[in-house]
């Protein structure tokens, strides 16, 4: 239907009218908020963050762009000045063309915030309300964008709800944004600072949109990298360089985490065996409780794999964090792990299977073989002695006490088994049960092995299937047939009670010639000793 003349003219001044209040309104809003800025910024605030502002000092420029510079920024929680602001800045300059604050949306140009610290506390009683309430939150905010936002050395603190828990800082060397919806979503590329180990982490990711009734549950997303971290800073029992890429998601009190680590130099003291050591991970960052969650941690070296779950944290006023973990190992290998931690060539082959727990407590840990607590047990098959003069004696061993005298007996390896339970503390392994098994012979031990000074306090006892007569030559087997009464085994064969004492490196071992009643049967060693030194 084609339009007269006359409707055109309508339809041309109820247009230009519009336009022309607008203008007006703008014009007058404009004009008061130049007069009135401090009024004028508090109040936006107020509306946009939904809490108590602070401002001590503002000055706005209207010609030729606008310009709103300002000091003592405070952003408090709705009644909440009990807590730190949520946001606080030292000082902040915004500017806006006219042309971009005359669309809609409205944008500004250029924010530049300097000493920006956001407090974040989290746990906060009414969490379910607050996600009700997410949706009305894109409203309070919407209409605004901002083309460039930046800042440098800025922290974010995420309180935890228990006092005593340590706080996580991270601090913001730099930071660029910039809005990717009118609702305080920005897109982000930081570069954090890490404490320990002492590092630059690169992210490239999403911030908001900002929750104002409760910052906590502000998402977070994206990806990290970081390079040339020293790990020899985090404890003094580790050393080598790492790398670790990944991606972040969740919320600021409750992040999760997946990435893969690399540290191609790692190494333990006082092995200094170097190896490549990788890792792929799951944490859960869970600043409400302090703590972080290592939900997966595969750690691979060599052939060897190792599992781990756990909880690290830290306590309030102290240095470092507590660790709690849980390892296990099902495709090992008993060489690498000695390589690792052991100095010297490793002094035995072998498949492993382990399961332990393992804590380290808050603190510096300038001594962290001392200060490790754990418990666990291990199994050790196809076990092959890399020293030459030890498997054959244990392929001696094997053979005399299966009842066979003769040297040919020892000339091949013989495959042993190794089971224990262990317990470590103060520097301390206690075995509470460690088994070694051969064709023929079989050993239990419980006792200590110092782990720096390497001493063994072992006592034990040694089982065989034959009998003493038939372990020796032929011209002693008189003499062998006569103690055999003190040595026989309940069902046949022999049974020899002993302790192990020297160093790893020199083993001493001594007979112990009255055990107890109650060790002759028992599965458990013998506890109480009458040495002599054995040949």
């Amino acid at each position: 239907m084609k339009m007269s003349k006359r409707g055109k003219r309508i339809v041309l001044g109820v247009v230009a009218g519009v336009c022309l209040v607008l203008c007006l309104a703008f014009a007058i809003g404009v004009r008061w908020a130049s007069r009135h800025p401090r009024e004028f910024v508090v109040k936006s605030l107020q509306q946009q963050f939904h809490g108590d502002v602070r401002l001590d000092s503002i000055e706005m420029k209207m010609y030729p762009s606008v310009q709103i510079s300002g000091a003592g920024l405070a952003i408090y929680l709705a009644g909440r000045e009990d807590l730190p602001p949520v946001i606080a800045v030292k000082s902040f300059t915004a500017e806006a063309n006219w042309s971009g604050l005359a669309r809609w949306p409205h944008h500004v140009a250029h924010l530049t915030l300097v000493g920006l610290q956001i407090t974040i506390p989290a746990g906060l009683p009414g969490e379910e309300d607050a996600r009700a309430r997410s949706a009305s939150l894109a409203r309070r905010f919407s209409g605004v964008y901002f083309d460039d936002v930046e800042t440098e050395n800025a922290t974010l603190t995420v309180l935890p709800r228990d006092a005593g828990k340590q706080p996580e800082v991270l601090n913001i060397v730099t930071l660029r944004g910039r809005s990717i919806s009118g609702d305080t979503h920005l897109a982000v590329q930081a570069t954090l600072r890490n404490a320990v180990p002492p590092c630059d982490i690169v992210t490239d990711g999403t911030f908001g949109p900002w929750n104002p009734d409760l910052p906590a549950l502000t998402p977070v997303s994206g990806a990290f990298s970081l390079n040339n971290a020293d790990l020899s800073t985090v404890s003094k029992a580790v050393a080598g360089t790492l790398s670790a890429e990944g991606r972040y998601n969740g919320v600021i009190e409750n992040i999760s985490a997946n990435g893969t680590t690399d540290a191609p130099d790692f190494s333990m003291q006082p092995a200094a065996h170097q190896v490549d050591l990788t890792t792929a991970f799951h944490v859960v960052v869970d600043g409400a409780n302090g703590e972080m969650g290592v939900e997966a941690l595969d750690v691979h070296f060599l052939h060897s794999t190792i599992h781990a779950t756990g909880i690290v944290a830290g306590t309030l006023g102290q240095q470092g964090q507590a660790v709690k973990m849980e390892l296990s190992a099902t495709d090992a290998r008993t060489e690498e792990i000695l390589l690792l931690t052991n100095k010297g060539e490793p002094a035995m082959t072998g498949n492993i299977r382990l399961h332990t727990t393992l804590s380290l407590p808050a603190g510096p840990q300038n001594d962290p073989m001392n200060q490790m607590a754990a418990q666990g047990s291990f199994d050790l098959d196809k076990v092959v002695f890399s020293d030459v003069t030890a498997e054959k004696k244990v392929n001696t061993l094997s053979a005399r006490s299966s009842g066979q005298n003769g040297n040919g007996a020892a000339e091949s390896d013989v495959a042993s088994e190794m089971q224990g339970k262990f317990a470590i503390q103060n520097g301390v392994m206690t075995f509470s049960d460690l088994r070694f098994q051969v064709p023929g012979a079989r050993v239990r031990m419980i006792g200590t092995l110092g782990l720096k000074s390497q001493n063994f306090d072992l006592r034990g006892r040694l089982d065989m299937d034959a009998s003493l007569s038939k372990m020796g030559p032929a011209r002693v087997s008189f003499l062998l047939k006569a103690v055999q009464p003190f040595f026989s085994k309940p069902g046949g064969g022999s049974r020899i009670f002993f302790k192990l004492g020297g160093t790893v490196a020199h083993p001493i071992y001594l007979l112990d010639l009255h055990p107890t009643d109650q060790e002759k049967t028992s599965d458990q060693a013998p506890n109480n000793t009458d040495e002599v030194r054995a040949n």
